[in-house]
């Protein structure tokens, strides 16, 4: 996440801070600036670089110790996966439903409904934005999902990012770590830093 580096010498004025930068600057002074925290609360455009950290590391900031292999952080974009289908490490009629919780049954999936709710489309399809699709988070879960079975990051777990999805869609929120709860845009903020 980029920081305001600004220099002041005593012969100029101080600058002023955006909104966007008073408000950090808020949140900093009340002891709520970690980067996790500001992490959650800022859309993808201000977060910069991708995140190569689980969700309760991205929310430790750069205090956690790193374990075991380095992380692969090569994530591909929901419009990556949507034009490169060979490079699938999966069937491209593979059903959202599938491999991602949703209530319903998918026998009422019939020719009028394909495509048109989370029950009754494939992964394929919710590689473009869909109208039921809030804050695009299926596509974001998607593409994380190719990420991860295909190696192109390993610093998430299928199993965390099925609770994810399970979590928001069932309690509305989503909680990394004991304490802290995302709502579903901060999920898909998260998701959609985790790529190109």
């Amino acid at each position: 996440m980029a920081t305001d580096n600004q220099e002041n010498n005593g012969n100029a004025a101080p600058l002023s801070l955006s909104e966007r930068g008073a408000g950090r600057r808020r949140l900093a002074k009340a002891g709520i600036g970690a980067a996790g925290v500001l992490l959650t609360l800022e859309s993808r455009a201000a977060m910069g670089p991708m995140i190569c950290k689980s969700p309760s590391g991205a929310l430790s900031g750069g205090l956690s110790s790193h374990y075991g292999p380095e992380p692969i952080c090569q994530g591909r974009s929901p419009g990556y996966w949507k034009n490169s289908t060979d490079a699938w490490p999966i069937p491209l009629t593979t059903m959202f439903a599938d491999v991602f919780y949703v209530a319903g049954n998918k026998q009422s999936c019939t020719t009028e409904t394909k495509d048109t709710n989370y029950l009754c489309s494939t992964m394929l399809n919710l590689l473009t934005p869909q109208s039921f699709d809030r804050y695009n988070l299926a596509m974001h879960a998607v593409a994380t999902y190719l990420n991860i079975k295909s190696g192109k990051i390993n610093f998430l777990s299928v199993e965390t990012l099925l609770n994810m999805w399970y979590e928001v869609q069932t309690k509305g929120i989503y909680s990394p770590t004991a304490g802290v709860q995302w709502t579903p845009e901060q999920v898909k903020n998260y998701l959609e830093a985790t790529h190109d």
